[in-house]
């Protein structure tokens, strides 16, 4: 009887582990990754996206593969990803811009903030008026000057309509009484390369991606749209304390998956995230593009686009942004 009892209880126990592996998860990644993002390839968050999937084969034996879908602001992109499936294989490293496409856009096709699951913050970096050498502006009070001359004659680049540095301009147009033309591009590196080229006299963007151009001399920054100088350019003003008092706005990208995320793998990778811009060369990097390292809780990044989205949409709403170019 007792041979029999053992004999049982050793069946039973094995019949409860072999359920337990049955319900655990799969094992996370079982197969290469991909990380979305809304801009043409090459631009400031196509090699931030690099610097993290960099990581993935070293941390998780998997290799993670940058995609670009590029266009209306984007949004093509985050629609793509909040209607991917939550399993930790397609995710998305958001940029400013998709903060304010709620305001702009009649119809987006997904939710900007519960659609998604925001791992952390991954960088900051101020927007920047910055300008052909040859197009004869110095100061940001020229441009405006000049643009007072010619209402709506004077062109300005930004990576696409619906951006956080089209709607910088936008903002800064509305409460300046300023009338600038804006030509669209397709992400942050179409947009420096036709300041560069003069095929605009001058550009908003972010000035991650930047350094090059204007540690060269091929461009100009007038001015930063954060309140305080930015430490990286310490002789560039800001437009609050030229042309806008009080003025303060900041382009910021964040990694993330779609709603539903589990939690397991939003663990694995918030700790990624972390270990990754602890890294000197990850940091050093970021900084050679104008941007900081800006970690955070899944919670505190959240909360953060939440807010963000909350905080445009009524600047759109009142300074009645929707309506303009």
């Amino acid at each position: 009887m007792k041979r029999r009892h053992l004999i049982l209880a050793f069946a039973a126990m094995h019949l409860t582990a072999g359920v337990a592996l049955a319900q655990a998860p799969d094992a996370w990644p079982g197969k290469p990754i991909r990380i979305i993002h809304g801009f043409a390839a090459g631009g400031p968050i196509d090699s931030f996206a690099r610097l993290l999937a960099a990581q993935f084969h070293e941390r998780f034996g998997q290799p993670a593969i940058v995609e670009a879908k590029p266009g209306a602001g984007g949004t093509i992109a985050a629609r793509y990803v909040a209607r991917s499936a939550p399993d930790g294989y397609t995710l998305y490293l958001m940029a400013s811009g998709h903060a304010t496409a709620p305001g702009l856009y009649k119809s987006l096709g997904y939710d900007p903030v519960k659609d998604f699951a925001v791992i952390s913050m991954v960088a900051r970096s101020p927007y920047a008026i910055v300008a052909n050498p040859k197009a004869g502006f110095d100061t940001v009070g020229q441009l405006f000057s000049a643009a007072r001359q010619q209402p709506g004659k004077v062109d300005y680049g930004s990576g696409g309509n619906g951006t956080g540095m089209h709607l910088a301009a936008a903002v800064l147009q509305a409460r300046t009484g300023v009338r600038l033309s804006h030509v669209a591009y397709k992400g942050g590196s179409a947009t420096a390369l036709a300041v560069v080229g003069g095929e605009v006299p001058v550009i908003f963007t972010s000035l991650a991606g930047m350094s090059p151009y204007i540690d060269s001399g091929k461009v100009k920054v007038l001015a930063v749209t954060t309140r305080e100088r930015f430490r990286l350019y310490p002789n560039v003003p800001t437009i609050a304390e030229t042309v806008l008092p009080g003025f303060d706005v900041t382009a910021w990208y964040a990694f993330a998956g779609p709603k539903g995320l589990r939690a397991d793998v939003m663990a694995k990778l918030g700790e990624m995230v972390r270990v990754t811009l602890q890294r000197a060369d990850v940091a050093e990097s970021l900084r050679m593009q104008a941007a900081e390292p800006w970690h955070t809780s899944h919670d505190t990044a959240q909360r953060f686009v939440a807010e963000e989205v909350s905080q445009w949409r009524k600047v759109i709403q009142d300074e009645k942004l929707s309506e303009m170019n």
